[in-house]
């Protein structure tokens, strides 16, 4: 199989690149070979991937404990990944207002780095993988794409996804972001959704005059909200591939090996 562009719940971790990713991740999905589930209905998806986010089992201290100690396999990087994915509960007591700030100076962040015209590609890709790494909770939005299958997989195979995973929203979309053709970044108002989120509303004004409207996912953890999805005129772009990887792995008779490997062909 030859080298496949898809978007991954990495879109949604690149929040902002949904304005070029959107268009050009639809032209990509459809020149691959890989299964891809749609849903017609685009409000259903946003509802379903809110349900998804409340009832995901992402914060299990025990099952933590049983992957650190599961018989000194893992290694020291290994088991320092593992450590920043837990917990993700989040406070007791969700401040939206915190959440809008930091979407906020992210957004004036991103906007700064694409105009920046003292920077050449490779180094505006290499600030955009910083960016994505501090504004964006990737281990845990790795989780989530997995589903049900995270159980399923041994310690070794949760640490290779995570790298797999990781490495692939890096090298696939950082170089997209670098050349979107945005002006404004407009954060609008903000709500809890749940015990431990709050959904921020944004404005998104190309260049070329379009605007869409995206409502970004947000998730404290160690006193600062990060991104974990992005709804996209009504689709959720973590639910998205979440359905992917299922469909992926399903076709594979349950082995997340061949996903992981799948991710590690593209990312190559």
């Amino acid at each position: 199989m030859h080298k496949s562009r898809i978007l991954i719940g990495g879109v949604a971790a690149l929040g902002l690149l949904t304005v070029v990713a959107v268009q050009a991740g639809q032209a990509a999905d459809r020149s691959v070979s890989l299964p891809h589930a749609t849903n017609g209905d685009r409000t259903l998806s946003a509802w379903q991937a809110d349900l998804a986010w409340r009832e995901a089992s992402l914060d299990s201290d025990t099952e933590l404990e049983l992957i650190l100690n599961s018989g000194g396999t893992l290694t020291a990087n290994g088991v320092a990944r593992l450590a920043a994915m837990a917990p993700a509960a989040g406070p007791e007591t969700i401040d939206p207002d915190q959440a809008v700030l930091a979407l906020k100076k992210m957004g004036s962040d991103v906007i700064g780095i694409l105009n920046d015209r003292l920077l050449d590609q490779a180094r505006r890709v290499a600030k955009f993988n910083g960016l994505m790494a501090r504004e964006f909770d990737i281990p845990l939005m790795a989780r989530f794409a997995l589903g049900r299958h995270w159980k399923q997989a041994n310690a070794a195979q949760r640490v290779a996804y995570l790298e797999a995973f990781s490495e692939f929203l890096m090298k696939q979309y950082a170089a997209k972001i670098a050349g979107a053709q945005v002006t404004r970044f407009d954060v609008l108002s903000a709500q809890v959704a749940g015990r431990r989120d709050v959904m921020v509303q944004s404005r998104i004004t190309r260049n070329n005059g379009q605007v869409l409207k995206l409502v970004w996912r947000m998730r404290q953890s160690n006193g600062q909200f990060r991104v974990i999805d992005v709804v996209a005129e009504g689709i959720s772009l973590a639910l998205t591939k979440r359905q992917e990887f299922a469909a992926i792995i399903k076709s594979n008779g349950g082995d997340v090996a061949q996903l992981i490997e799948r991710l590690r062909h593209i990312s190559a």
